[in-house]
């Protein structure tokens, strides 16, 4: 997504904006976002697989360009030790700052210090990577995971046969996973009768694989929480396949066109999904190393809220795919996240 000659005329709140050099440079933008260099950023990506991850790199994508700055992505989907690597490349290419997307503890925090001990600020979305000077931004999981399970409590009157999909290791898997232990302590009528789960790709396939064996096995589920929409994608594949889609309803996470195409079909077990505005996430994460690598002031934990939304509310409003999600449902647009007068933000209010 490329926007060149984007700020020839726009004027925001911290200054105006003019081409220099090729680069978009606020007048009271500090060092080295004052034209005095072209800033380089590297997004080192574990997960690219999903329309999730594509529009948190579209989101990327488009504050680096309102910016000017030079957005290097490295990725290849669940290879850790090449996201480990691809530190390594990123340092040796002098960048300004670094990105890193999801991934392992045990396989990235030591690329992250060692590219801090090289000056090199680092952000990380989705990742614990265990180093004082790393900011971490992160969807409010445990809230994800809540609305998600609230949902079904209250479609369920909180007694339900619950099917579930998790992958232990995965950062916001495993504070969905927390909600979820602790909904089913607080409420005795929420049963967890069988849990599977891969990261193996495709994912939304090999998952459908799993499921579809525990609903043979497992006849008294009526519910689904599986809380990463490509995991839901494959239970509803897998129900479709058992032709149960009357039987259970499912419970995510996350939210993109195709899943709405899905949870809006005529008879759809999709009841419900908690998501956040992935390509607003993108935004932030090029926000936060962006003033990071300025000097200023970034809270450690950078944290952003989801929404709930049911298959009745995007019935009722007529949405069909993203863009009418965003126009019916402002709220979902921007996220007030990294924010700084010299940084532009997208005119539409998208990110």
């Amino acid at each position: 997504m490329k926007l060149k000659g984007l700020f020839k005329s726009i004027g925001l709140a911290g200054g105006l904006f003019a081409a220099a050099a090729g680069t978009a440079v606020a007048a009271d933008a500090p060092a080295p976002f004052d034209g005095s260099k072209k800033v380089h950023i590297a997004m080192i990506r574990q997960m690219v697989e999903g329309e999730f991850m594509q529009m948190y790199q579209a989101g990327a994508d488009r504050q680096a360009d309102l910016m000017g700055i030079k957005l290097t992505t490295f990725g290849k989907n669940m290879d850790n030790q090449a996201q480990a690597n691809f530190v390594y490349q990123a340092i040796n290419m002098g960048v300004d700052g670094i990105i890193i997307d999801h991934g392992l503890t045990e396989t990235m925090k030591k690329p992250a210090a060692d590219a801090i001990a090289k000056g090199i600020p680092v952000v990380a979305f989705d990742v614990d990577l265990q180093h004082p000077e790393v900011n971490q931004i992160a969807q409010d999981d445990h809230m994800l995971g809540e609305l998600s399970l609230k949902a079904l409590m209250e479609d369920y009157n909180s007694q339900a046969n619950v099917g579930y999909v998790y992958v232990a290791g995965i950062l916001p898997l495993d504070k969905r996973h927390v909600a979820f232990e602790k909904v089913k302590e607080a409420n005795p009528g929420i049963k967890e009768i069988a849990r599977t789960g891969t990261l193996e790709s495709p994912f939304s396939v090999k998952n459908a694989e799993q499921v579809k064996a525990v609903l043979r096995a497992n006849p008294e589920i009526n519910a689904y929480f599986a809380p990463f929409d490509e995991f839901g994608k494959g239970v509803i594949m897998a129900l479709e396949e058992n032709n149960m889609t009357d039987k259970v309803k499912v419970y995510t996470a996350d939210i993109s066109t195709q899943d709405i195409q899905l949870m809006i079909k005529d008879g759809s077990p999709w009841a419900a999904t908690a998501a956040t505005n992935p390509a607003a996430i993108g935004a932030v994460s090029v926000r936060a190393i962006a003033k990071k690598i300025a000097g200023e002031e970034l809270p450690k934990d950078i944290t952003i809220p989801p929404m709930l939304f049911t298959q009745q509310m995007l019935k009722d409003a007529g949405v069909k795919n993203m863009k009418q999600l965003r126009a019916k449902f402002p709220k979902f647009n921007h996220v007030e996240r990294a924010m700084a007068p010299w940084i532009p933000v997208d005119k539409k209010g998208l990110f």
